[in-house]
């Protein structure tokens, strides 16, 4: 790839919207050399590297990455096995603990289901070296300032404790000077210092009062500050522990980086791989920042952007759908000045040279490019009237080295071909040029102000006309692009708004070309037309949205009505059944009086009893079937959810698509959803529309990659207990639980630690306050578990 384009098309800036985001100077000096790659496999891995960390970042805030300085300089000295001072031991542990947490994290997170999407990343982190050894002897030697700590080693901490102690003595000795019967001999009750040592101010005529040595006197001479004698030897001694310190601290230096020299290139390959993981992260926060996506990879050399947008302008400026490379080799843009034909040319370089670095581009989701191997602009941003022989030619020159350069998987963008001279012989050097670059099937985009190119574009089956849309009323640009149909010349229309003489402009008009003046009418007319066609299709989208929407509505206020319905005639029919039930216990109760009062007349009961029974049974027919079954609604609705296996369905609470793969019961069927499998109760489901299921149904290029299944467990408790685990398979099965419990929807859940040392507790507690699943939590009830157990409400 060549550097120039990067220069043309300002990709520094891009760069320095990454650099806000980088905390380590090895991802500094990345980016500084950053370049887009030429192949399709290496583009992919960039892109899939930044999918992994957006995804890392949007689920737990991205990789813990610490901020780290420039190790050029230690790693030098570590090759040449010098011993490294206490400020470059506190740089280098910031390094290794850095790589280290980031071990830490992904072991951390390696049981989660997302993380089972991670495709990339996993690859450069697997790779840092385990210095969790050498990371915790730093930590105990140095603070992040380079001071050493008294842990640094056991001797260093006694020679410490003796200074305090004597250090504390000194103090003590003199603070009674300067209260007792010896204040008196002193210019002032205080304790100064001279050359480090402790001094009091003694007035000049009682200097062999206190004995010691004078360190110092006023301007005056009235006051010597002494050392007095009683703390000479206590300060000899504090001198000599200083030394001792001094001793003991060059040891440990000395040992620590003896125990360093035989890791130089482990080390500094865990430098390098943390500064590729920040460059990576940053990626991902910019396209975070920017609400940019990640681009489809075709191997067709097409070019097909939706909704682009150039991605150093405001996130509300006009956004632009190019297409190259599918029918068309050349696209010619033509049309006047300040319609931003410049601005789309860039946008289209500028998209390309951040995807094939790995940076997601302000385009939509499903945008799909084509990795070029090179890509060569030619923009001249001076657009005046005052362009020489010599623009001419330097723009000659920079396009003959294009065209000796390019080959068939190069994209050329030519800004004002054939601009600076004679419009006859610059018309005709731009035709050749195109024609040229797509006889070779070299794509490119060309902008231009000739009218010959019009013709040009539309008699040539390799390039299509294209043109920045202009408003009629006000002829200011739009900034959109229209595809199929050439620019016009607005210039006498804008003189003519802007109020020039008439006279003039009719003139100017009679010296027109009357073929270009017909062309330019044929124009104006098909961007009317497609203007009233894209207003008609327009308002027919909006009609057939609202359509949709009152027949969603209408549905909706049917079903509504219907269930409503169905509710007051299964409330009559149970108030029906309630009056048959109280009619037939009494009715009961008199056929058995009647029957009693017959047996003692000792009258037959053959017949009656048969009378008196289908008296009965006609007051048992009285009563309503409120069955489900025979619910002429909710067997409609039923009959509306029929699901079968095999069928695409939308699951409404994750509002995901799948496919069921298994009845589980009357009303529970398996979904498989990506890489899950879900039990779902069927009322949570929803049939796709034929639209849906061919657009989940078309083929998705996808990289290779193992897949763990994972399947929710139906039956899930609403408690976990951790007592008498150890803490870190503890921490382990927490973390699976809560992932367990929010794929069943469970909103709050126990957890059921025990009170012990409190380690479990603790390492439970601080677990929760970092997880973002994780919505609030307290104690259990005093009268309860209290504080051996923990209530979660998850997110």
């Amino acid at each position: 790839m060549n550097t120039k384009i990067l220069e043309t098309l300002e990709f520094d800036e891009i760069k320095n919207r990454l650099d806000s985001f980088l905390v380590t100077a090895k991802g500094k000096e990345k980016l500084n050399s950053l370049i887009p790659a030429d192949n399709k496999e290496d583009v992919a891995i960039l892109l899939d590297q930044t999918s992994d960390a957006l995804l890392i970042d949007r689920r737990r805030g991205g990789l813990p990455i610490r901020k780290t300085n420039d190790l050029t300089e230690i790693f030098k000295r570590l090759k040449l096995k010098a011993v490294l001072g206490t400020s470059e031991l506190a740089d280098l542990k910031s390094s290794l603990q850095s790589g280290q947490e980031i071990s830490d994290f992904i072991a951390m997170i390696k049981d989660e289901i997302w993380s089972e999407n991670l495709r990339q990343i996993l690859f450069i982190i697997n790779r840092l070296t385990d210095f969790s050894v050498l990371a915790k002897r730093l930590a105990l030697t140095v603070d992040d300032q380079g001071t050493v700590l008294d842990t640094a080693s056991e001797e260093l901490a006694h020679i410490r404790k003796n200074i305090s102690t004597t250090q504390n003595n000194v103090r003590t000795l003199l603070v009674k000077m300067t209260k007792g019967h010896d204040a008196k001999y002193l210019s002032e009750p205080i304790i100064s210092t001279r050359d480090g040592i402790l001094v009091l101010p003694v007035k000049s005529e009682n200097r062999k009062h206190f004995g010691g040595v004078v360190h110092d006197q006023s301007q005056s001479g009235l006051t010597l500050y002494i050392e007095p004698q009683a703390t000479v030897d206590l300060n000899n001694h504090l001198h000599e522990l200083e030394m001792a310190q001094i001793r003991e601290i060059n040891s440990i230096l000395i040992d620590i980086s003896q125990q360093l020299f035989p890791f130089y290139e482990q080390l500094k390959l865990n430098d390098d791989l943390i500064g590729e993981l920040d460059l990576i992260q940053a990626k991902a926060k910019l396209a975070n920042s920017m609400n940019a996506i990640k681009p489809h990879l075709n191997d067709e050399k097409v070019i097909d952007l939706k909704n682009a947008r150039h991605p150093l302008l405001a996130s509300d400026s006009v956004a632009n759908d190019i297409q190259l490379g599918r029918d068309h080799i050349s696209l010619i843009i033509t049309g006047p000045n300040t319609g931003g034909k410049t601005v789309l040319i860039k946008t289209l370089g500028l998209e390309l040279l951040m995807a094939q670095t790995g940076i997601f581009i302000t385009a939509g989701s499903d945008s799909s490019i084509y990795v070029f191997n090179n890509i060569f602009a030619d923009i001249g941003d001076e657009q005046s009237l005052e362009q020489s022989l010599s623009t001419f030619s330097s723009h000659m020159e920079n396009i003959k080295n294009i065209l000796q350069q390019a080959d068939r998987n190069s994209l050329v963008l030519l800004d004002e071909l054939g601009a600076g001279t004679d419009p006859g012989e610059g018309a005709a050097l731009a035709m050749a040029i195109v024609e040229s670059l797509s006889k070779r099937t070299i794509l490119n985009l060309i902008t231009t102000h000739y009218p010959e190119l019009k013709v040009f574009a539309d008699q040539k089956d390799f390039a299509i006309n294209a043109s920045m849309e202009f408003d009629p009323r006000t002829f200011s640009p739009t900034y959109r692009l229209l595809l199929g149909v050439p620019g016009q010349s607005n210039a006498i229309a804008i003189s003519r708004r802007l109020g020039f003489n008439e006279d003039i402009l009719r003139l100017a008009e009679s010296y027109v070309d009357p073929q270009n003046q017909e062309l330019n009418n044929l124009i104006k007319g098909l961007v009317a037309q497609r203007r009233d066609l894209s207003k008609e299709e327009n308002e027919l989208r909006n009609q057939l949205s609202r359509a949709e929407q009152e027949r969603k509505q209408l549905n909706q206020q049917l079903n509504e009505f219907e269930q409503n319905k169905a509710k007051e005639i299964m409330d009559a029919k149970n108030k029906a059944n309630h009056i048959v039930s109280s009619v037939r216990q009494e009715s009961k109760q008199l056929l058995d009086q009647i029957r009693r009062e017959r047996l003692k007349a000792g009258s037959s009961t053959g017949k009656n009893e048969q009378q008196l029974k289908k008296i009965a049974d006609q007051i048992d027919d009285l009563h309503q079937d409120t069955s489900l079954e025979k619910n002429r609604v909710l067997k409609r609705a039923k009959s509306a959810k029929q699901f079968r296996v095999g069928e695409e369905v939308m699951v409404s609470s994750y509002h995901q698509s799948g496919t069921i793969i298994d009845k589980i019961s009357n009303h529970e069927w398996q979904v498989q959803l990506g890489i899950l499998k879900m039990n779902v109760d069927e009322n949570d489901l929803e049939k796709l529309s034929t639209d849906q299921e061919k657009k989940i149904n078309e083929p998705v290029h996808r990289v290779k990659n193992t897949r763990v299944f994972k399947t929710a467990s139906k039956n899930i408790s609403g408690h976990i207990d951790l007592r008498g685990e150890r803490y870190e398979q503890a921490m382990i099965d927490l973390d699976r639980y809560i992932d367990q419990a929010m794929l069943n929807n469970i909103d709050t859940i126990e957890i059921i630690h025990g009170k012990g040392t409190g380690a479990l507790r603790k390492g439970v507690t601080q677990m929760l306050r970092s997880d973002r699943r994780i919505k609030h939590y307290q104690f259990a009830n005093p009268n309860g578990a209290g504080d051996g157990a923990t209530i979660v409400e998850l997110s």
